[in-house]
């Protein structure tokens, strides 16, 4: 999957940005107030994939006030990117191509 540069969560617009982050260990971060996805671009693909989930379910438990701590945020999107990777699961028709914030 392409990452995508912006994406609609819940009505709002966010942008996701391909960046630096000079921390080894860190493979993205949200930042709620502006509406910015940061994901690190010297991590593997799988790994930018499964951040850019892990992100988005950031914002759906902030914006829902679903209270998920982040070791069950971690582990929804382990199995999430699972299933929907090992069974090319897609969930809209268009075969256009133009489905940047669609997994």
């Amino acid at each position: 999957m392409k990452i995508p540069s912006k994406l609609k969560i819940l009505g709002h617009d966010y942008t996701v940005k391909l960046v630096d982050l000079n921390e080894t260990d860190t493979y993205g971060n949200i930042n709620l107030n502006t509406n910015i996805i940061r994901i690190n671009h010297n991590k593997t693909q799988s790994q930018q994939e499964t951040t850019l989930l892990h992100e988005i379910i950031e914002a759906l438990n902030f914006n829902l006030e679903l209270e998920l701590k982040h070791n069950q945020i971690t582990a929804l999107e382990a199995g999430l990117y699972q299933v929907l990777k090992d069974n090319r699961l897609k969930f809209y028709d268009c075969e256009c191509g133009d489905h940047a914030g669609h997994l």
